[in-house]
């Protein structure tokens, strides 16, 4: 697939010291996640969105891996009881198994987003099997929502396990797709039973116009309910709202941030 770049929005600045033709950029660890490192891959790759630089006190919420028969609903309600609004990067096989969660999702008020057919890393597919993919979860959501008689137009994508290459955006955008990743990503599928530590390090970590991933699934279970549980009305009392990527990208821009 070519040069691989980024995971769930952290940059190496290094990169830059790198041959283009043999760059790899790497995630940075759960304490090594710098703004300077977001700020540098939102300069670097325009197309894609790791952040919104912004004065108001906004920031997107983005579910990755869903839909789960037994988490999503529950997540679902925690965001409804604080007046939320996230971004669910969706898993084709898993809508499978449960198409009914999907229309729960954008009935609320939600975006839904294309996460390929399979939890796989997209960067290790070949250049069809990634477009095939992509498709595949492009039907079968726009077919879903035609039905249902929703004027829905899915146009968020996020790569598999957060690594893309610039032929992968190249493929995306051709499809109509913006890719997004983000800036704020506590690890949370690598931890069980830490919910609490993980909701304060985003509220340790948390800035204007942050994306903030977290996942629908995992041996953590409802991890990421207890999650939102504390994050969310502690950002609301510091006067964060939390929205949609599309809402989050509607908000002004500055410069200079």
């Amino acid at each position: 697939m070519g040069s691989v770049i980024g995971i769930g929005g952290m940059v190496a600045a290094a990169v830059v010291a790198l041959p283009v033709a043999a760059a790899v950029v790497s995630g940075i660890s759960l304490a090594l996640q710098p703004t300077w490192a977001v700020k540098y891959a939102q300069k670097r790759w325009p197309n894609v969105l790791f952040f919104q630089p912004t004065r108001e006190r906004t920031v997107a919420l983005t579910i990755d891996d869903g839909p789960h028969e037994d988490i999503s609903p529950e997540i679902l309600e925690i965001l409804k009881e604080n007046n939320c609004k996230a971004t669910w990067f969706i898993i084709g096989s898993n809508m499978d198994r449960c198409p009914e969660i999907v229309a729960n999702i954008h009935k609320e008020g939600h975006e839904v987003g294309n996460h390929t057919m399979y939890d796989v890393a997209s960067w290790r597919l070949s250049h069809e099997e990634f477009e095939e993919q992509l498709l595949s979860v492009d039907r079968k959501l726009n077919n879903y929502f035609l039905e249902d008689n929703h004027d829905h137009k899915i146009k968020w994508f996020r790569p598999g396990h957060g690594f893309f290459t610039r032929k992968m955006l190249r493929i995306a955008e051709h499809h109509g797709y913006r890719t997004a990743l983000g800036s704020l990503f506590p690890l949370d599928t690598l931890f069980k039973n830490q919910g609490e530590n993980i909701a304060k390090y985003l509220l340790w970590r948390v800035q204007n116009g942050d994306i903030i991933i977290l996942h629908d699934r995992g041996p953590q279970k409802l991890q990421t309910a207890k999650v939102l549980k504390i994050l969310l009305p502690e950002l609301k009392r510091h006067g964060f709202s939390v929205v949609t990527l599309s809402e989050l990208l509607k908000l002004q821009r500055v410069h200079d941030l």
